[in-house]
């Protein structure tokens, strides 16, 4: 058996619109031959209901924070939210801590060679050039440390940071003080 295409139906080409499909009427169901009825599933079971809050599809409500004022539109019976801005940490108090924390560790550097070196006469010269950094380390972190306290001073409440702006400055400063001893030292022993 094969499969034959029906003709396409032709319209005539004088302007008339094509007629409409007659579906079939469906008997009454009184009329309809009966057909026995087989179970297909178990009747759904009904679960007990949950306490609490159900889960809800679509997206979730956002919590946003009070707002710090709220502004009417002239003309309309709207208004607008002004919400505040969280606080931000100081990059720059963050960078005089790090600037404080590398001229300790290469303070402590300029005191190893300069006693290591002490004996064979090279320490006072290689402990100068580790000193040379750690002073600029440690002036970095000085100045750096001021200006991060001075950039929270003037945000007004808006910047977080100032400890450890303070903890840089004085990082900075017991930097340049280890080098400046540690190099003395190396000095003095590699003159002996």
């Amino acid at each position: 058996m094969t499969y034959q295409q029906p003709p396409a139906p032709q319209w005539p080409s004088s302007g008339q619109q094509p007629p409409v499909p007659q579906w079939p009427a469906v008997p009454p169901a009184s009329q309809q031959p009966s057909t026995p009825q087989w179970p297909t599933a178990a009747p759904p079971v009904q679960q007990p209901p949950v306490a609490g809050p159900q889960p809800v599809a679509g997206p979730q409500p956002v919590n946003y924070p009070p707002p710090v004022r709220v502004e009417v539109v002239p003309g309309t019976p709207y208004g607008l939210a002004v919400l505040g801005a969280p606080k931000t940490a100081s990059g720059v108090a963050a960078s005089a801590l790090v600037a404080g924390v590398g001229s300790i560790l290469v303070s402590l550097v300029v005191w190893c060679f300069g006693v290591a070196g002490a004996q064979q006469g090279w320490g006072g010269l290689v402990a100068g050039a580790f000193a040379a950094l750690a002073v600029l380390l440690g002036a970095a972190a000085v100045l750096l440390g001021w200006l991060g306290m001075r950039q929270i001073r003037l945000a007004a409440g808006n910047m977080t940071g100032r400890g450890v702006a303070i903890a840089g400055l004085v990082c900075g400063a017991v930097g340049l003080l280890l080098a400046a001893v540690g190099l003395l030292t190396a000095i003095v022993l590699s003159s002996r």
